[in-house]
């Protein structure tokens, strides 16, 4: 039966059948580590592969805007040199 964990604003969440893990296991082998860093990521990427469309919000795009310019202007400066 697999592990299931209850979520504060929903249902139970299920880790599915294949879970290899126990969160209260004493000592996870690499492999077990490995296996639960893979399924975190997997699940992170599926609970926000709509907020990763979206796009960035004015402030942040203007930050990355003048961040890229003042690299720009580092690298004609070495350039010059």
């Amino acid at each position: 039966m697999p592990k299931r964990f209850q979520q504060a604003d929903g249902p139970p969440y299920s880790m599915g059948r294949h879970a290899s893990w126990s969160i209260n296991a004493n000592g996870l082998t690499a492999a077990g580590q490995n296996e639960l860093l893979k399924q975190i990521g997997r699940q992170l990427q599926s609970d926000y592969q709509d907020v990763l469309k979206e796009p960035a919000p004015d402030r942040i795009r203007e930050l990355l805007e003048r961040l890229e310019a003042r690299s720009n202007q580092a690298a004609d400066d070495q350039e010059d040199l």
